[in-house]
């Protein structure tokens, strides 16, 4: 779905499918979330954690 070989901004457009900015805040702050990277007051997320935080929100429902 991301391109693994890119950074992605909080406020990039394309992070809107996950979740609103200040909730992407809200759980950096609560350590939930997809792993980002922080270097001074910058934040981002590569394209590959956000491939690998997506495929573990998956939900396989039970089988009926």
């Amino acid at each position: 779905m991301f391109d693994e070989t890119r950074l992605y901004l909080p406020t990039d457009p394309v992070l809107r499918q996950i979740a609103a900015v200040q909730t992407l805040a809200n759980w950096r702050h609560e350590g939930r979330g997809p792993a980002f990277i922080k270097v001074g007051a910058r934040v981002a997320y590569s394209g590959k954690a956000l491939n690998d935080w997506l495929a573990r929100q998956t939900v396989e429902p039970a089988a009926a």
